[in-house]
């Protein structure tokens, strides 16, 4: 009997890992704001940090507590990838969310918005199997910060939620769980230049032979 090739869709959904997501939040004390989300894509947990510097004791304890990709939001340099790697050694996959040369102009003016305290509506949308964005969805703010979270439960809805946000006016979308290239491509082709896209330096590309 020969075996059945699974379709790219199927074989994602067949990736099950505890994530972890670090982001920078105006105000946010280490350690005391945390969301923890459990779905067949595997825990996803989500920790807000003040400062990047609190990504290194961050990650220690989320890869501690079993977590084996953490993503660190576009706020924080990707050098923090490189330290956090170093002080949790092979526990953990660390991916840092970076923009492409079509984002810059974009994302700089978020990041001048973020410093001077008037930063646009920011959202991550979130792989995560079974999930709805219209039921999923949550937020939090740190204010004068408002970041929406969006679970999504393959890339061609994330594309098409994309593409809602952007022409709704949100200034920055960001996304995690394990988009693959082509899914990364999918969203920012869907949002037509309107709102800057990062994406992780991590990704769940799956070839066949």
């Amino acid at each position: 009997m020969q075996n059945k090739k699974l379709s790219t869709e199927e074989k994602e959904s067949q990736v099950i890992l505890n994530k972890a997501i670090i982001y920078e939040g105006y105000g946010a004390e280490p350690g005391k704001t945390r969301f923890v989300r459990e779905s067949a894509s595997g825990r996803l947990t989500i920790v807000a940090i003040g400062d990047p510097s609190e990504s290194l004791s961050a990650a220690i304890a989320l890869v501690d507590e079993g977590a084996e990709l953490i993503e660190l939001c576009g706020a924080i340099s990707p050098t923090w990838r490189v330290k956090v790697s170093e002080a949790i050694g092979s526990r953990a996959k660390v991916s840092s969310v970076t923009f492409g040369f079509e984002s810059l102009v974009l994302a700089a003016h978020f990041s001048t918005s973020f410093h001077e305290g008037n930063p646009p509506r920011e959202a991550f949308i979130i792989l995560e199997s079974g999930s709805d964005p219209d039921r999923d969805l949550f937020e939090k703010a740190f204010d004068p910060q408002h970041t929406t979270f969006i679970p999504v439960p393959d890339e061609a809805t994330g594309a098409k939620v994309a593409a809602e946000l952007a022409e709704s006016g949100f200034g920055l979308i960001e996304l995690y769980g394990g988009f693959t290239a082509v899914g990364a491509a999918q969203v920012i082709e869907a949002v037509n230049g309107l709102a800057p896209v990062g994406v992780g330096s991590f990704t769940l590309d799956i070839t066949t032979p």
